[in-house]
């Protein structure tokens, strides 16, 4: 079960009947990421959540993770060339493996399918959210992008992933991922077609606050 990634769960429910998944940001853990859990939750969702810690810690950093590396070949990925995106890209497929293979197992576990399921991500956990969105070939019950960006840009060939329906929020005042990286992604989900909606915080910056909260859940309810 070494594929499998570890990290805090809870539930008020003996049976829940949806999973959401969290996928934490650059240089963060799981644990942080459950305080969120009693301002989004609702009872009568049936929800249990579970927060994932991305498989390597980062250097100096043991109580920080990263879903890939920001500096492969010891270069920032702004300057990164086609030799590091390759090993971005291959460190990307690994993890989206494990990724599922823990949505799966938790399904399993709890007799539930994938369309139960929501992911959701802040920062690079949410370009990890889309990566796996576009990875599956069955439909999620939703996908969570808060703080982050779509690093693709080859057309969307999976009918599936332009079917899930997708939440994307940014801050106007996000000072670690800029908001021109909100207006390439959004502008990236309409062209190939996605089943989306976005939200900019004006007052916001890297962060999730109580408004972006909001919105979060009146789409979760939607969904669900």
């Amino acid at each position: 079960m070494s594929e499998i990634l570890n990290g805090p769960s809870i539930s008020k429910h003996d049976k829940p009947k949806k999973l959401i998944f969290m996928l934490h940001g650059y240089g963060d853990n799981a644990a942080n990421f459950m305080h969120l859990v009693n301002p989004i939750d609702k009872d009568e969702w049936g929800v249990q959540y579970v927060a994932l810690n991305a498989p390597e810690f980062i250097t100096g950093n043991f109580m920080g993770y990263q879903w890939f590396d920001l500096y492969p070949n010891g270069i920032y990925i702004a300057e990164a060339g086609p030799k590091e995106f390759q090993l971005i890209k291959k460190e990307i497929n690994n993890v989206i493996m494990r990724i599922v293979a823990t949505i799966q197992h938790y399904c399993s576990s709890l007799n539930l399918n994938l369309s139960d399921c929501i992911l959701m991500g802040f920062s690079q956990g949410g370009i990890m959210t889309f990566e796996v969105g576009n990875f599956l070939k069955e439909k999620l019950a939703g996908l969570v992008i808060l703080s982050g960006r779509i690093m693709k840009e080859d057309s969307i060939n999976n009918s599936v992933l332009q079917k899930t329906p997708i939440f994307i929020s940014h801050g106007e005042r996000d000072e670690v991922i800029p908001i021109k990286s909100f207006y390439n992604s959004t502008d990236y989900l309409s062209v190939n077609k996605c089943n989306f909606e976005s939200h900019i915080l004006p007052l916001d910056g890297h962060n999730i606050s109580p408004e972006a909260i909001i919105l979060l859940q009146n789409f979760i309810k939607k969904i669900l």
